[in-house]
């Protein structure tokens, strides 16, 4: 049987029914650490603003709707650089830029200010290039084409493994669409 002179911190039944309350007291401060280490950048504490944010994004892809443009995106196999086709009704003077968008991690987001190849424009295609940073591991990323002065954008979810190029076109949407009015 068991020694009743033992000490309380001796006794098998002691850490039987303490093993339980110590496991949790343990998890509780790993969870505390992950939660204060691996913040999530996706969240934001602007609700409001952020509602406006999104009706403005609306209007730019009715705009880019409007205007009939579309681009491919073909990147080279490492992904440190891409060649970009944009067709539609834009200003071929003003500046694109091409936003790599990772779904979870802001840090690997990436903004390329688009340069116009020297080639000659096949139909009503403009060409440009990119050069990237290398792409860190995503399953998917999102790929945005758009005018510097922010008046249209195409965009689309890119698998990386389903191939190295990506055609943007307009989302169908109305000007009526909204989010926070």
């Amino acid at each position: 049987m068991t020694d009743n002179n033992a000490p309380w911190f001796k006794q098998p039944i002691f850490w039987m029914l303490m093993t339980g309350p110590i496991i949790v007291v343990i998890a509780g401060f790993v969870t505390f650490w992950i939660a204060q280490n691996g913040h999530d950048d996706m969240v934001t504490d602007d609700y409001y603003k952020e509602g406006k944010y999104i009706n403005m994004q609306i209007e730019r892809d009715v705009e880019a709707s409007k205007r009939h443009i579309t681009a491919q995106v073909l990147f080279n196999d490492d992904g440190s650089a891409a060649k970009v086709f944009v067709s539609g009704d834009f200003d071929r003077t003003q500046p694109l830029n091409l936003l790599m968008q990772h779904p979870a991690q802001k840090a690997l987001d990436q903004i390329v200010r688009l340069k116009a190849a020297n080639s000659p424009t096949s139909g009503d295609k403009a060409e440009y290039l990119a050069v990237l940073k290398p792409l860190g591991k995503a399953i998917h990323w999102y790929v945005r084409v758009e005018d510097e002065a922010g008046k249209w954008r195409v965009e689309k979810k890119w698998l990386p493994s389903q191939g190295a190029a990506v055609n943007l076109e307009p989302e169908q949407r109305t000007s009526t669409d909204s989010v926070a009015k």
